[in-house]
């Protein structure tokens, strides 16, 4: 099995999510516009019953149980983690544990490196840990799953990589769970 390193999945993101020309940004930024004037003229009753047909089968929870370790654990090598191999696992599964893991164990500021000395992850270590760490996925559905994020990027008008973006002094936790949970949610809708 060729080893999954955050930079490289980085990599690999930029090559599956084109890069957004100033064309198509201008055709986002109209689609965006007429969605949200649908949103102005349809009832709360419509738009509760739009968001229900929404949710995933599984509801708000990712499709695969995931006990991560401890506090003191988090900081040990990924490989101390592995308890299973389940290659059956989509982007979309992989992305839910990911967002998971920078919520518990934490999110760091510095890109491209699997884990600090507290245990806490970049947003690419994070999707890295649930192939190595905990055998969730293979590496090619994480380099997908790190495609939807930069893709989600992308639509956001960023055009640099995941790290760049990951290292920005002003970037919060929060948004780093948000932005991943948005990729998954761009993972569910292509069916992936």
């Amino acid at each position: 099995m060729p080893t999954l390193t955050a930079a490289a999945l980085d990599q690999a993101a930029a090559r599956i999510a084109p890069t957004l020309t100033e064309p198509e940004r201008a055709a986002w930024a109209g689609i965006t516009a007429d969605y949200s004037r649908g949103l102005a003229t349809k009832t709360t009753q419509q738009l509760i019953d739009e968001a229900l047909r929404s949710l995933p089968q599984h509801g708000t929870r990712p499709a695969v149980d995931v006990r991560l370790p401890g506090r003191i654990a988090r900081a040990l090598p990924d490989w101390a983690h592995r308890t299973r191999a389940d290659l059956s696992h989509k982007p979309s599964t992989q992305l839910a544990v990911a967002a998971e893991i920078l919520r518990k164990w934490g999110w760091q500021n510095k890109p491209h490196q699997l884990r600090d000395g507290r245990g806490r992850r970049c947003i690419c270590g994070a999707i890295c840990t649930t192939v190595v760490g905990l055998g969730v996925g293979t590496i090619d559905s994480a380099h997908q799953a790190a495609g939807y994020v930069l893709a989600e990027l992308r639509g956001r008008g960023w055009n640099a990589l995941i790290g760049d973006w990951n290292q920005r002094v002003c970037r919060t936790a929060d948004q780093a769970i948000e932005l991943v949970t948005a990729a998954q949610r761009r993972a569910l809708n292509a069916g992936h």
